[in-house]
């Protein structure tokens, strides 16, 4: 469960945000969504930080990465394409 706990309540809970131990995350946590294009404005207006607008990924999800005023990682996508194994060896390798 990612927490906003303050650091004397973290400690007593035995848990801590990243942004209170004083670094990054190493965890991003994934969630498919209806809209991820109704999200940035959303989100910024909850203090979160948008690290990747929506966008259209080779693997066949729309994707929004953000960081939330915790520290915590989310990519919230949605499923926009069926990708075949050839199409997505194809666009990966596309990628570079």
């Amino acid at each position: 469960m990612p927490g906003s706990a303050s650091v004397d309540e973290a400690e007593a809970a035995s848990f801590a945000t990243p942004t209170s131990l004083g670094r990054a995350t190493p965890v991003t946590l994934h969630v498919f969504v209806p809209d991820v294009d109704s999200l940035p404005e959303r989100a910024q207006a909850a203090g979160a930080e948008i690290l990747q607008p929506p966008k259209n990924m080779f693997h066949g999800d729309r994707t929004i990465i953000l960081k939330d005023p915790s520290g915590h990682m989310w990519v919230f996508l949605i499923h926009a394409d069926d990708v075949s194994d050839e199409e997505l060896r194809r666009r990966l390798a596309a990628t570079g």
